[in-house]
């Protein structure tokens, strides 16, 4: 059995186009390379 791929995802800063492009860039990427899931952290960092 393959050992699952996790990968967690933190931002700091509001809501703006610059980083919901680069959080959509993350998860396709992320799903591109064969990770299972990919989290977001609450609150960023």
């Amino acid at each position: 059995m393959a050992k699952k791929r996790n990968i967690i995802v933190g931002q700091s800063g509001g809501p703006t186009a610059v980083i919901n492009s680069s959080l959509a860039g993350v998860y396709k990427n992320a799903i591109e390379r064969g990770f299972d899931k990919v989290y977001g952290m609450l609150h960023g960092i």
